[in-house]
């Protein structure tokens, strides 16, 4: 059965703002004023006086935090691509439907949970237990 419209239009607003800033995050991390090394180059965090290994371990956080909003953004996407194609809320390992609420508060959700727990526990990729 497919999701109610008005579980639709919240879901594909909740993903639009989250495209959205995650690409605003990816420009300010790529766009550089005038002739400035972008701020992802090793050499951009390189001052008269700073070692090149602090430099070096900055540019390796910035091209993680580019790996991930790029990740994010394919995530994003996927998640609008099954939205309109009508296969959205959907679990993709048993086909049985995803709750509203594990929509509402991960839109880009592909499984429901007790998937996502075997999947995790296969996988070994658990948080494991939370305070």
């Amino acid at each position: 059965m497919p999701i109610s419209q008005s579980l639709h239009d919240e879901v594909a607003k909740k993903l639009q703002d989250a495209r959205e800033a995650a690409l605003a995050t990816v420009r300010t991390r790529t766009d550089s004023p005038g002739d400035e090394a972008p701020s992802i180059s090793p050499m951009a965090h390189a001052g008269q006086n700073d070692d090149a290994p602090t430099a070096e371990m900055i540019a390796h956080n910035e091209e993680h935090f580019a790996d991930h909003e790029t990740a994010l953004l394919h995530e994003i996407d996927a998640a609008i691509g099954r939205l309109e194609s009508g296969g959205y809320g959907i679990c993709e390992s048993c086909g049985c439907e995803i709750p509203e609420q594990r929509l509402l508060a991960t839109p880009t959700v592909r499984t429901c949970v007790p998937c996502q727990e075997r999947i995790e526990k296969e996988e070994g990729t658990g948080r494991g237990p939370t305070m």
